[in-house]
């Protein structure tokens, strides 16, 4: 009994190593496809993450609306405030002005340093100060300034009045008062100078000015709320009266000095008047002249005269359109009652050295009579 159950047990017992194999292998290739299935599913997750990323990329950018060129600009273009748009995009660290209502009138009037194309981004960098560079056919000048009638420090920008610092009087010379020349805003300021870039008109009346006031201009700042044309007015005004007490003075010291040109026994002083209408650029102490009977124009029952040179004369003790003489009784009274026989001052007309006077007189009468006689015929007719 107790073999036959032994048997039995031994019966039971797997008799083979490949049968007890095969439910192992049926689990390992379970195991592969799912870790395959993993593998594709982790690939399918990471493709559809890179094609959300993209497709869904511009909506966590920080997109902002930037300045740029409405039209194609070009290098030396004065610009309008047309000429500026906005765009949006993603700048980051690249160089652009943010857009906004305002930022396009900043530009007004500057000129493009470089061609700017349509569209692109603009930098402050690409535009400069009209005033500041030259454009076209502009040219520079720079105008020195004198800051000593300023009343505080100036500044670029500031409104000035430019002033003719005048000319004191000195003897053969009147000088010039001083005087208000314009209203200006000081451009391109450096604290003793302008520069400026004008027309070439523009740029011929500021050199003949300068050269005319000496080569610097005076600056006077306005005060608040002053008007500058009233104040110019009244400038020029106090201006004036001063100079024409300095020529009133000038003549004085000059009339003094020349007493030293003392009159010789029996001499007496005389005063002549001296009309130099005929001299454009006047006359000086020293100069000789030719002395000159105005004439008197012909008028009906009066046949009038010639203007006629009368003699010569060398400018001495002369000041101010007056020569001031010593001379015996006889020529005292020829000289004192000369301006009343002649009507009027007698005229005076330089001759430079080496002028054959006689050869010039002679001409001149020829033509003044010659003038005088077709006057007198077109009155008679």
């Amino acid at each position: 009994m107790t073999e036959s159950v032994v048997r039995e047990v031994k019966f039971d017992k797997p008799s083979s190593a490949p049968a007890a194999a095969a439910p192992d292998r049926q689990r390992q290739m379970r195991r592969g496809t799912k870790r395959m299935l993993f593998v594709l599913l982790g690939v399918l997750v990471l493709a559809v993450s890179v094609a959300g990323f993209y497709f869904t990329s511009d909506v966590f950018d920080e997109r902002a609306r930037v300045m740029v060129a409405s039209r194609p600009i070009a290098a030396g273009e004065t610009l309008s405030f047309t000429d500026f748009g906005y765009d949006e995009a993603v700048v980051g660290s690249i160089p652009h002005l943010p857009w906004t209502a305002d930022a396009p009138y900043r530009f007004e009037g500057m000129v493009a340093l470089v061609t700017i194309p349509a569209g692109t981004l603009v930098r402050d960098d690409m535009f400069v100060a009209a005033e500041t560079v030259p454009v076209g056919v502009e040219l520079e000048t720079v105008v020195p300034l004198d800051l000593s009638l300023a009343t505080g420090t100036l500044f670029e920008g500031d409104t000035v009045l430019l002033i003719d610092p005048g000319a004191e009087p000195v003897e053969g010379d009147p000088g010039r008062p001083r005087r208000v020349v314009r209203e200006t805003e000081l451009t391109n300021f450096d604290g003793t100078q302008m520069q400026l870039f004008v027309s070439p008109e523009e740029w011929a009346q500021w050199e003949s000015l300068l050269a005319e006031v000496g080569g610097t201009l005076m600056a006077m700042d306005l005060g608040i709320g002053a008007d500058a044309g009233e104040t110019a007015r009244r400038l020029d005004s106090v201006w004036l009266g001063q100079w024409s007490e300095a020529v009133e003075e000038a003549d004085r010291a000059a009339v003094e000095a020349a007493g030293t040109a003392a009159a010789a026994p029996g001499d007496l002083e005389v005063v002549v008047p001296l009309d130099t209408s005929l001299s454009p650029s006047g006359v000086v102490e020293g100069d000789t002249v030719l002395l000159i009977d105005p004439g008197a124009e012909p008028l009906a029952g009066d046949p009038g005269r010639p203007r006629t040179v009368i003699g010569t004369l060398r400018l001495e003790n002369y000041s101010n359109g007056q020569m001031r003489m010593f001379a015996p009784p006889e020529e005292w009274l020829y000289w004192q009652s000369l301006p009343d026989v002649l009507g009027g001052a007698p005229q005076v007309l330089p001759v430079t050295e080496g002028t054959d006077v006689n050869d010039t007189v002679a001409r001149l009468n020829a033509l003044w009579r010659s003038a005088w006689q077709e006057a007198q015929t077109a009155t008679a007719s």
